[in-house]
């Protein structure tokens, strides 16, 4: 699997936009003075039109995650975003262009403070690249058989993933997109923990990007899956399935192996709350009981995340005593 790196301003200013609409502050209080009037101009236009500015947010940069080149914002992206989103009133050109025209203020004002942000973030990455270049091809590898006990199907990781590095907001972040082989992350200089290793991060993130697009091609599928499908298991249910959670030790567990992190510590909660942020922290020891009693190596893998998933379901703070049998 080959990685094209791709210094993304456009994804940049749109995270930044987000952030801002989320009312959340940026380290650069000068540019929050200057482009948050207008990120507030373009909120109130959007609910006006009865559309959830954050959803537009979300599509227009999982539109620009799924390019392979740091694309410019066009009216038409904008259109695109607002159709993804269900909006399909006659007016949705002119709010795009309104979209359009706000983005092009806040685009300016980051340019005046950072004229030079793409070779900046070329700068940024190069550390990051080059830890994942050293330790993360080893490692995906290993991650892939054992998902599938030994024998990933030949097309489980793609042969080229853009990995667009963005300017750094939220003290390390990373994703991906829901079209294509692409991820995104903050090209942060430094761990921001040094028990979890950035490059650990874009490991994970291609992990789900394979798991997505693999379980997106096979439900779309409307042949019979083989009951020997030990990855995905049935169609009905692997994308319900805790997949994003359940590889998160598993990674850890084969770099300490490996020896690429300590292996006396397994910052098993550190990377959940870092990589997962949506994963209620008070659960991270049913992920961990599950791990060291179950993990993903004794029985078929939809089994094994089933079992998390009832685990998880099941958990509440006052009674962390579920039971994992594994028959």
């Amino acid at each position: 699997m080959k990685l094209q790196w791709i210094p993304s301003t456009t994804l940049s200013l749109l995270r930044t936009v987000q952030w801002v609409g989320r009312q959340r502050d940026l380290k650069d209080v000068s540019l929050q003075k200057a482009i948050q009037p207008t990120v507030q101009s373009v909120s109130t236009r959007l609910i006006n039109a009865s559309i959830d500015p954050a959803i537009i947010w979300e599509h227009l940069i999982d539109e620009v995650i799924a390019q392979d080149s740091d694309v410019d914002l066009s009216p038409a992206l904008c259109e695109i975003a607002l159709i993804r989103s269900g909006h399909s009133d006659l007016q949705s050109d002119q709010i795009a262009m309104a979209i359009h025209r706000g983005l092009e203020t806040c685009q300016r004002a980051i340019s005046t403070r950072s004229p030079r942000l793409a070779d900046q973030l070329r700068l940024r990455y190069a550390p990051l690249k080059q830890a994942y270049e050293s330790y993360g091809p080893g490692l995906i590898r290993s991650v892939g058989k054992s998902i599938w006990n030994g024998s990933p199907p030949t097309d489980w990781w793609p042969s080229r993933v853009s990995v667009h590095a963005v300017q750094p907001i939220a003290n390390g972040a990373a994703g991906a997109s829901s079209q294509q082989a692409s991820v995104w992350i903050e090209a942060v200089l430094t761990d921001m923990d040094p028990d979890v290793p950035e490059w650990l991060r874009l490991v994970y993130q291609l992990t789900c990007m394979s798991i997505s697009s693999h379980t997106r091609t096979h439900n779309s599928s409307s042949g019979t899956r083989s009951s020997t499908d030990t990855a995905t298991g049935d169609t009905a249910n692997s994308s319900e399935l805790p997949w994003t959670t359940a590889i998160v030790p598993l990674i850890l567990s084969k770099a300490a192996d490996a020896g690429m992190i300590p292996g006396g510590r397994f910052p098993l909660t550190k990377a959940l709350s870092m990589w997962q942020p949506e994963l209620p922290s008070a659960k991270a020891p049913v992920v961990k009981r599950w791990w060291n009693e179950v993990g993903l190596n004794n029985q078929p893998t939809p089994i094994a995340l089933k079992q998390l998933a009832a685990a998880l379901s099941a958990h509440n703070s006052s009674d962390p005593s579920t039971n994992f049998y594994t028959a």
